[in-house]
């Protein structure tokens, strides 16, 4: 069997040995939710709460997602995957990435985004930029051949992975839709509460994919410059948000509710912190953007790291 079958023709046994695992970090999960809610102020205690007021969509696409994970990876392993393609690192990298955009996603940090646009903020903004790279470390791209590649759902990846299609969605999402008129729009309207995370975890995923080439047969740019640019473009629309909003005096920008700010922070220090968090969450993007620079410059002039190493070694 091929390492690409071993990857998408997996069992339930890796779930199945983990059981007594799983279940007791479910319901250590179950507990921290409960507690938090209640901290929030909802009725965590409440039949009602459990079946109408939480989103179990976000729920049950964590649980499938690690389950079909966790049961290719063990599937891969026992046909004797080489583990530098699927190590445990990459494991590691998918499930911490999973739990943060679940945490992100629906937590009992939805009980207070509403009192906060610095906690908002992160909601948004910690799904792109610490989620998304985690998962998309995760996925063995190695083993994704061209012919697995087909159906609907590689059709619409491949054309969201169109450099110019990429580039429209995020000019919209970050820069013509000012984010303080999503959270604002948000917080009115349930169902915008509950996609604008997916929204910016599934741009996330695109933009880290495009920049580490992990599909070439898709289109993309052809070199490091290129890439550089493109994301540093799309980063310093970002930050420079994140600027106005840090050194705004504009109480208006702060979509928060009429109750009390968490923390008792005023609306205009909440604007200036949730600026320098878009800020700070933005560093882990802009150290790709020199990355690619830096591999840009190496092809330049045509000396790597490895030959200084080996220069050194000989001597």
């Amino acid at each position: 069997m091929s390492e690409s079958q071993a990857v998408f023709g997996g069992n339930c046994a890796g779930v199945a040995r983990r059981w007594k695992g799983i279940v007791a970090g479910f319901l250590a999960l179950a507990v921290i939710y409960v507690k938090g809610y209640a901290v929030a102020g909802a009725q965590a205690d409440s039949w009602h709460f459990w079946a109408a007021d939480l989103n179990p969509l976000p729920w049950l696409g964590a649980v499938m997602l690690m389950a079909v994970y966790w049961t290719r990876y063990d599937r891969y392993k026992v046909e004797g995957g080489a583990p530098g393609v699927w190590s445990g690192v990459r494991v590691l990298s998918f499930m911490a990435g999973v739990l943060v955009a679940l945490a992100l996603w629906e937590s009992p940090l939805n009980g207070f985004v509403g009192r906060s646009m610095t906690l908002y903020t992160v909601k948004l903004m910690g799904e792109f930029e610490l989620a998304a790279p985690l998962i998309v470390f995760g996925i063995p791209f190695g083993l994704v051949d061209a012919t697995r590649t087909k159906g609907v759902f590689w059709s619409v990846l491949r054309f969201l992975h169109n450099p110019g299609v990429t580039a429209v969605a995020l000019a919209i999402v970050l820069a013509l839709w000012d984010m303080s008129a999503q959270m604002a729009l948000g917080l009115r309207d349930a169902f915008m509460f509950a996609i604008l995370p997916g929204v910016y975890l599934g741009l996330g995923m695109v933009v880290w994919i495009q920049s580490l080439q992990a599909l070439p047969s898709f289109p993309n740019f052809s070199s490091h410059l290129r890439k550089g640019i493109y994301v540093w473009a799309m980063e310093t629309t970002m930050m420079g948000m994140g600027a106005m909003w840090f050194w705004s005096a504009m109480t208006g920008l702060n979509p928060s509710t009429n109750q009390p700010l968490v923390f008792g922070l005023s609306r205009i220090t909440d604007v200036h912190m949730a600026g320098a968090t878009m800020m700070a969450l933005s560093l882990p993007t802009m150290c790709l953007v020199f990355w690619h620079f830096w591999q840009w410059i190496a092809n330049v002039v045509g000396v790597s790291e490895n030959d200084d190493y080996k220069k050194a070694a000989s001597r």
